[in-house]
């Protein structure tokens, strides 16, 4: 069993941690902890913390399983309504409309430029709402689409390790993965995306879910300091979580974008930190 909290969302009444302690809990007065993979034996426990959940933001299982049980909007066929008289050149036109419509479904090309939470959301309710066409993803990191907050919770405090913050993909999914290369162009008219390894990827209709980046220290002296930490994705999580384990006393140096390594402790009487 797969358990993921939208923690934007979150607000902290607690239903959770009340109904299954095992696997959500208060950490001081706001901040929510939970076990992302519980035993199979809370199943009960963690289906009813979900439904009593003031704000709808804990997801069992998979991505996309409330929408594919949420009722479907009354169609127009359904919707009550004044009865108009039939128009042939308009029912041409629409009829058209549906056809190209249909086909798009059927072979069309979309590409999601951020290989996120928000850009899995957006695939999954595609492939929900019929999409069967090529569906690709692109992303900066080598990584499938991972939940953030832990990373600065659970992955922190040791009860978590950073690779298992993936999120749960939809078994239909269907996606074309572009990893560990970032989108560096597009090309509105030859409807083409452009990454940093020279490829293209082609698409009819493009949705950009990059979100945001952290923002560095402003001094640049300063933010090369060892003991200053960005914390961002899944790296900068597992790189401070040993940081944090290896405790006071240490020495560390290392340099931008390579893992931390232990240094040499300086000769005479030192200041350690």
């Amino acid at each position: 069993m797969r358990v993921v909290v939208n923690l934007t969302r979150c607000e902290g009444y607690a239903q959770c941690a009340f109904l299954a302690p095992d696997v959500f809990r208060m950490h001081g007065a706001e901040a929510l902890m939970y076990d992302a993979e519980p035993d199979d034996a809370q199943r009960d426990r963690v289906v009813r913390a979900a439904a009593a959940c003031p704000v709808q933001a804990i997801l069992v299982d998979r991505i996309g399983a409330r929408e594919a049980t949420a009722p479907a909007a009354p169609s127009a066929a359904t919707s009550p309504g004044p009865v108009l008289p039939a128009r042939p050149f308009g029912s041409a036109l629409s009829g058209r409309r549906d056809a190209a419509v249909e086909a798009f479904r059927r072979d069309g090309r979309i590409v999601i430029v951020g290989a996120s939470l928000a850009g899995l959301r957006a695939a999954a309710v595609l492939r929900r709402d019929g999409f069967t066409g090529s569906l690709s993803m692109i992303g900066e990191e080598p990584y499938q689409p991972y939940d953030r907050p832990p990373l600065s919770k659970q992955v922190l405090d040791g009860s978590m390790p950073s690779g298992h913050t993936d999120l749960p993909l939809r078994a239909d999914l269907d996606v074309h993965w572009r990893l560990g290369v970032p989108a560096t162009g597009l090309d509105l008219a030859g409807k083409e995306v452009h990454l940093a390894n020279g490829d293209a990827v082609g698409f009819d209709r493009l949705l950009i879910a990059t979100g945001t980046r952290a923002r560095a220290w402003f001094d640049d002296a300063e933010a090369a300091l060892d003991g200053v930490f960005v914390l961002r994705d899944r790296d900068d999580a597992a790189g401070l979580q040993h940081r944090l384990a290896e405790g006071p006393g240490a020495c560390w140096s290392s340099a931008p974008g390579s893992p931390a390594r232990r240094s040499p402790p300086p000769a005479g009487n030192a200041t350690w930190r």
